[in-house]
């Protein structure tokens, strides 16, 4: 299976927005071009290993997480929630977790 750059991409932004990073800093901080990561958050370029660990890194995430579509075996417990979503803005995304912390709450306390 080949790497999903549309999916890389997206996730790439998202983390780099909830870490409250710019295109810019996050170039600056993995020694490359903003036009790069431009590229690569829009799928058009897949970044090599080392930025992509390099990325990961600065996102405080694992390349297991950011490359979870292409992988066939993923510790990522989570993965079908997060790719929800990735799909959704911010305050869907705000709306969705809020909904699933009070159905699992429910769920607790109906001793499911």
């Amino acid at each position: 299976m080949s790497v999903n750059r549309t999916s890389l991409g997206k996730r790439i932004s998202f983390y780099r927005s909830k870490s409250n990073l710019t295109q810019e800093v996050l170039a600056a901080k993995v020694n490359c071009s903003r036009e790069y990561i431009v590229q690569i958050e829009n799928g058009t370029k897949v970044p090599s290993l080392s930025v992509l660990v390099k990325i990961a890194n600065t996102l405080s995430v694992s390349a297991d997480e950011l490359l979870l579509d292409c992988l066939e075996h993923s510790s990522s417990a989570n993965s079908e929630f997060h790719r929800l979503l990735l799909d959704c803005n911010e305050t869907e995304q705000t709306v969705i977790i809020r909904m699933a912390k009070e159905l699992k709450a429910t769920l607790v306390s109906l001793g499911i």
